[in-house]
């Protein structure tokens, strides 16, 4: 609670330079409530710069946003793939409380999720005008909550939503058989969805606003198709691309049943094609770089803008990816497994008294404990119907190196959970077998050590925190 009362306080002194709060804020002394922008990034590994995870990686505005916030270095998805981790922002609720798992596993269609008062929704109904641009759900917006409740939820909504492009002249996207399209753009700059979604958002934070505000924008980049403008291929010339290891016996100690069930075939087909190519995986990596090095150059308009609004110093910014990605690791493509390279994501925080005290938070944490973290920090009623999975990161925003007793849980598909903790990251499958990884001599996760009888106490340790109950897909008991 000292972290809320001493932004509050900072607010109070704040605000009245920058805008003048509707009277239904101050009731009974009220003290205004900090505004948040959140911004969700569509499949944005840990290659970044400020997680150190790829040698070359050109993304200043990552480094600059965490300069000023507390960087979760060891944060997890709730589930590597876009659908059920969005849903698990959105409601606080794991996968394994709502029933979604799968890309058509929708929120439409689970009554868990359907019953529960979802983030933009928990702002909205304190006071908050609310805005979407971008993706923050998946797919169509059908399958979105009801057409009355996201009318209801949101004060404004503007296109595109999920839209991954570039755009051309005749209006279709470029996208390709297999890995899809990989290649500069065949367009400038305003072909991309990205550059719209941006107008979208550097337009609010132009307007004068009466009341708090709950700004959503979604950045597509770097989703599939890799392909962003020239500039941004130019700086990772292909003789510089550095590749992931991959030791010829890295798969002789995985579980049978990630082999036949876990990795599709799919991913194994593209990567024996994509090594029997010219340049083999150097293309794909250096397209999928130059797809974040785009990525973080829209950041840093929208810090730009924000800088330049008069709410620079009344905004709380909240900076996540949905899950990690590969390019190469475990001979995989996408994303879709348990390892930490799918699950471990980018994930800050900033806070308006932080511009000058960016901090590092090696705890292991998860991207449900967003829900329950803006709740405190914003001075949100806490009480809602949903039983929410994660737990407030107030006091790592307060102390990043404060003592933190959770782990974070990652689950993929039913049945299939990983538990992360300080040290260890432990895989238990839906058949029972097992996959343990030691990150501090193994944090590329190579040698699994899940039959060594000397960490038998370990696993069962970590297994007490394995989903114990886990409802049908698209919620159904």
């Amino acid at each position: 609670m000292k972290l809320l009362f001493a932004l509050l306080a900072l607010l109070a002194i704040t605000f009245p330079l920058h805008a003048e709060p509707s009277a239904t804020l101050l009731q009974a002394g009220e003290v205004p409530k900090p505004n948040v922008l959140m911004i969700a990034v569509d499949d944005l590994s840990d290659y970044i710069s400020i997680l150190q995870n790829h040698p070359g990686i050109r993304t200043p505005n990552f480094d600059r946003l965490a300069k000023r916030s507390v960087n979760f270095t060891r944060a997890y998805c709730a589930a590597p793939l876009c659908n059920p981790s969005r849903v698990a922002v959105c409601t606080g609720m794991a996968p394994y409380q709502t029933g979604i798992y799968e890309l058509n596993d929708f929120m439409m269609k689970s009554t868990p999720a359907l019953a529960a008062v979802g983030l933009e929704e928990q702002f909205k109904r304190h006071g908050y005008n609310t805005y979407l641009t971008g993706k923050y759900y998946h797919g169509n917006p059908v399958n979105w909550w009801p057409e009355k409740r996201m009318a209801a939820t949101w004060t404004e909504r503007k296109p595109p939503f999920s839209a991954h492009g570039p755009i051309l002249k005749n209006g279709n996207h470029v996208m390709g058989p297999g890995v899809h399209a990989i290649g500069p753009a065949p367009g400038d700059m305003e072909t991309m969805p990205d550059v719209a979604i941006l107008k979208n958002t550097q337009g609010w934070l132009k307007q004068k606003h009466e009341k708090p505000f709950f700004l959503v924008h979604g950045i597509s980049k770097p989703h599939l198709s890799f392909v962003v403008p020239q500039r941004f291929f130019d700086m990772y010339p292909l003789d510089s691309i550095v590749l992931p290891e991959t030791p010829d016996d890295d798969y002789s100690d995985i579980p049978p049943v990630v082999k036949e069930k876990v990795l599709h075939s799919q991913d194994l087909e593209h990567f024996i094609s994509i090594e029997k190519s010219e340049n083999g995986w150097k293309e794909v990596m250096q397209a999928y770089l130059a797809s974040i090095s785009f990525c973080d150059w829209i950041l840093g308009q929208i810090l730009d803008s924000l800088e330049a609004s008069p709410y620079a110093d009344t905004t709380i910014i909240v900076l996540w990816s949905d899950h990690g990605y590969h390019i190469g690791e475990k001979e995989k493509l996408h994303k879709r497994a348990l390892w930490s390279q799918s699950s471990r994501t980018p994930f800050l925080i900033s806070l308006p008294d932080m511009s000058k005290t960016g901090r590092n938070c090696a705890a292991p944490v998860s991207l449900m404990d967003i829900y329950p973290t803006l709740n405190e920090i914003c001075g949100l009623d806490q009480k809602v119907p949903q039983q929410l999975a994660g737990h407030s990161l107030a006091p790592l925003l307060e102390n990043p190196e404060a003592d933190w007793p959770h782990v974070a849980v990652t689950s993929h598909a039913k049945g299939n959970a990983a538990v992360t903790d300080a040290r260890y990251h432990y895989i238990r499958y839906l058949d029972g077998s097992e996959e343990l990884y030691d990150h501090q001599t193994d944090p590329r996760e190579y040698r699994n050590i899940a039959n060594d009888p000397a960490m038998r106490a370990t696993m069962g340790k970590l297994a007490t925190s394995l989903p114990q109950k886990w409802i049908g897909s698209g919620g159904k008991q």
